[in-house]
């Protein structure tokens, strides 16, 4: 008998926990060997000193040494089992299998950890121990899986869950579930797999269990994502995106990424988006993920300038270029340079948009890629255009016509034909561009390029309109209408009546310009073109006024400020109170003063100087009919500082507020009357002449608005 056994035959049952782990000491120490010690664990003595209580505490032992002592966790779980199968402790019996089988080696080939398992759920049928019968089923299954038995795994799986009901799930069962629901998923069954997944996100949501949580919800995605209404989608991809992070699970998180931006901008969440993709930004980052970070700038481009935020944009697209070229992927450079000129010349950053353009020739060259290289070339072309580089810009454009007639490209061939045709008619060559025009309205014919050949046919109306044949201009505004409303194209219908609303109202067919505009506003709203029914109410409210329908004219431009201030265009926004401002100053409306305070805030966010030079002259003129004459030479001073400031464009401001302040520093110029009134009768004279001399003032500044976004 050796002397852990002696003594506990003089203690009796006190310290049998202490004797197993002295014996694993010493099995570990190699003083024993595994077989000796568990035929000494066997020992009646020993066995007689083990209470309910000591296997807990070994229990607990064994889970607090895997990590730093695995060697003598796996011996202490392998003496723990046998001694509380020989004591008969069935319960105790099924524990300590699975905690010994969650250490032993994968490789089984002497099927050691099978026969453990099966004696184990043996063990728990005999004492109605239906959790741990359910997680030695469950283990069994996956060791069924692992060997690509997987129909007896799917056996296994299904006789754990239907041992009992989901409220009592273990993580164990949220584990099988989810790889029963992949068995049968690919067996053809998506409906089970889903019925299995949702169970196993309930009961790990119950148990909160973050891992089976995870793997629950990229199932249920995956296979069922595009039939969840929209809302409830981005709810589990939010859920997802939170579990992915807390669990570091990079692969779940870069999948999903995308995915939930998606989803967002099907929303029309664009804030969400733009937000959501800046931490998938920061996160490619960290990674050091290029791909990622190539696939959230290209989004957040996308987006940026679907609302508008276009500076944004431009600096997306700077760094999608840098990101293409470290991954090596030269054509998809250029493509995102060309996209990137495209932008910057929408901005009017011309200067900037040519050193991109001609860096994406360069690439374009580089790679062999002639689709991308005359789509440079001609971005430049229009780029040198708009800068008034007649020659450079035609040579260029001519070099993609080129290339797009070299690779037999017609699509292209005809837009490059149109806009050959915009340079020519731009520099005067009026026969030259008419003669590109129809041949890329020819082109694009062949091509059956709705959208081009209605953007030629724009163009003719205003060549026409230009050589002031009104009823020819018409004729193709209303082709271009046509096609337009073909292709559904809301937008261009939009500009196209509103242009022939122009025209009508030039020629004074005010009737016939109030239904255009109505017609176009009716379409812009019906397609949710909120900035385009702003621009669409200014130009009903001037409209209006033209006609001295002061009360129609004021409530068409009140109806432009409140769409404005509901979209993120602040330009827009404080072209539409500088209008009202004006308007309402006219009016004489009680509050023209406060209008002209916020036209002044919107100006200054938005760095419009030319903008508030005009409207602080306005109030200038406005305080000097009134008699404030010291506060209207210091309003004045100021809107003469920025109009100066503009150069040649801030000239008439600057006019207009210098003969003021002389006005108001030298008094009122005198009249002549042919009597003197008496004082009752001047009062009224003094208030008409006043409102007259504010009239005049507001339709001055008024003037200096007709060219505007609006």
């Amino acid at each position: 008998m050796s002397s852990w056994i002696e003594k506990l035959a003089n203690k009796g049952r006190k310290g049998g926990n202490g004797v197993l782990v002295q014996i694993s000491r010493e099995v570990v120490g190699r003083k024993r060997s595994i077989n000796g010690a568990i035929s000494e664990v066997r020992h009646p003595a020993v066995l007689d000193a083990l209470s309910d209580d000591d296997f807990s505490i070994l229990s607990d032992l064994i889970d607090e040494r895997i990590d730093s002592d695995r060697e003598f966790a796996q011996v202490l779980a392998r003496l723990t089992h046998a001694a509380a199968h020989a004591k008969g402790f069935d319960r105790q019996t099924v524990d300590a299998a699975l905690q010994l089988d969650a250490l032993l080696p994968a490789e089984d080939p002497a099927r050691e950890r099978e026969k453990l398992l099966r004696d184990a759920y043996k063990a728990a049928q005999r004492s109605g121990y239906v959790q741990g019968g359910r997680r030695a089923l469950g283990r069994l299954g996956h060791r069924e899986l692992a060997a690509g038995e997987a129909e007896k795994a799917r056996v296994l799986f299904q006789q754990q869950l239907d041992l009992g009901p989901a409220n009592s799930d273990s993580r164990d069962e949220v584990e099988s579930a989810i790889m029963l629901g992949d068995i049968v998923l690919r067996d053809g069954d998506a409906a089970t797999a889903l019925q299995l997944y949702a169970r196993a996100e309930e009961s790990a949501r119950r148990l909160r269990y973050s891992r089976g949580l995870a793997d629950a919800l990229v199932r249920r995605l995956d296979i069922d994502g595009e039939k969840i209404d929209l809302a409830t989608r981005a709810q589990l991809e939010e859920d997802l995106l939170r579990l992915s992070t807390e669990l570091h699970d990079d692969i779940v998180l870069t999948q999903l990424i995308g995915r939930h931006a998606n989803t967002l901008m099907s929303l029309h969440r664009y804030e969400d988006v733009v937000a959501h993709l800046e931490d998938g930004l920061e996160v490619a980052r960290e990674m050091q993920d290029l791909e990622l970070e190539n696939a959230c700038l290209a989004m957040l481009s996308d987006v940026e300038q679907k609302i508008g935020r276009f500076d944004n944009a431009v600096d997306r697209q700077r760094d999608l270029i840098n990101v293409e070229e470290k991954l090596g992927n030269m054509p998809a450079a250029a493509a995102d340079a060309v996209h990137y000129g495209s932008t910057l010349l929408t901005l009017g950053r011309y200067d900037d948009a040519c050193q991109v353009f001609e860096r994406a020739i360069k690439l374009a060259e580089e790679s062999g890629d002639d689709y991308v290289a005359q789509r440079a070339y001609g971005g430049l072309g229009v780029t040198l255009s708009a800068m008034n580089h007649p020659v450079d810009a035609l040579d260029n454009l001519m070099q993609a016509l080129e290339i797009a007639r070299d690779t037999q490209d017609i699509a292209h061939e005809a837009q490059w034909l149109g806009s050959i045709g915009e340079a020519l008619w731009k520099y005067d060559q009026r026969d030259d561009a008419l003669r590109s025009v129809h041949q890329a309205i020819e082109a694009a014919k062949k091509v059956d390029d709705v959208d081009l050949q209605a953007g030629m046919y724009s163009l003719l109306g205003q060549i026409a309109l230009a050589d002031k044949d009104i009823r020819k201009s018409v004729g193709y505004y209303h082709q271009a209408l046509d096609l337009y409303q073909e292709l559904g194209r809301k937008d261009e219908e939009v500009n196209v009546l509103s242009q022939l609303g122009t025209m009508a109202m030039d020629v004074g067919q005010v009737r016939d310009a109030m239904t255009l505009y109505q017609d176009a506003l009716d379409i812009a709203a019906e397609s949710g073109q909120r900035g385009a029914a702003v621009r669409l109410y200014g130009r009903l409210g001037r409209l209006a006024q033209r006609v001295g329908d002061t009360r129609a004219s004021l409530l068409a431009l009140e109806q432009a400020v409140d769409l404005a201030e509901g979209i993120d265009q602040p330009l827009l926004l404080n072209q539409a109170l500088q209008h009202l401002a004006v308007a309402r100053d006219t009016a004489n409306d009680p509050n023209y003063m406060e209008t002209y305070e916020q036209a002044l805030r919107a100006a200054r966010t938005v760095g419009d100087e030319y903008g508030e030079a005009m409207l602080l002259t306005n109030v200038g003129a406005r305080l000097l009919a009134d008699g404030a004459r010291r506060d209207s030479v210091e309003v004045l001073e100021h809107a003469i500082h920025l109009a100066d400031a503009q150069g040649v464009a801030g000239e008439r401001i600057a006019n207009r507020a210098r003969s003021l302040v002389r006005e108001a520093r030298g008094g009122r110029r005198k009249e002549q009357p042919t009597r003197q009134p008496a004082a009752r009768e001047r009062q009224p004279q003094r208030e008409q002449q006043r409102q007259s001399e504010r009239t005049a003032y507001a339709y001055q500044a008024e003037s200096e608005l007709q060219d505007s976004v609006m």
